[in-house]
């Protein structure tokens, strides 16, 4: 299972796939990042991507910025660590 590590917080959580979102799981684990829609259309959770890949498992309609991801509806891409900036 790979960790998703929120590097200037200092939390690492595991992803276990049972969260629908990275978003969901830094909530999980006490986090409090910004957010809107929860749909990726509105940009406030963007986050830049620091080592890694993510993946969107449903449809979104906003493209977010190249080195950064849409926390709110990506996941972990296959099974290697995912480091946030935040």
């Amino acid at each position: 299972m790979p960790k998703i590590i929120f590097q200037k917080t200092g939390v690492e959580a595991e992803w276990t796939g049972d969260d629908e979102s990275i978003l969901e799981c830094a909530e999980s684990n006490d986090l409090d990042l910004d957010y809107g829609c929860r749909m990726g259309n509105c940009t406030a959770c963007q986050q830049p991507i620091l080592s890694g890949e993510v993946e969107y498992p449903n449809s979104h309609s906003a493209e977010p910025e190249e080195g950064t991801a849409l926390l709110c509806c990506s996941i972990p891409k296959g099974n290697a660590d995912v480091v946030i900036d935040a």
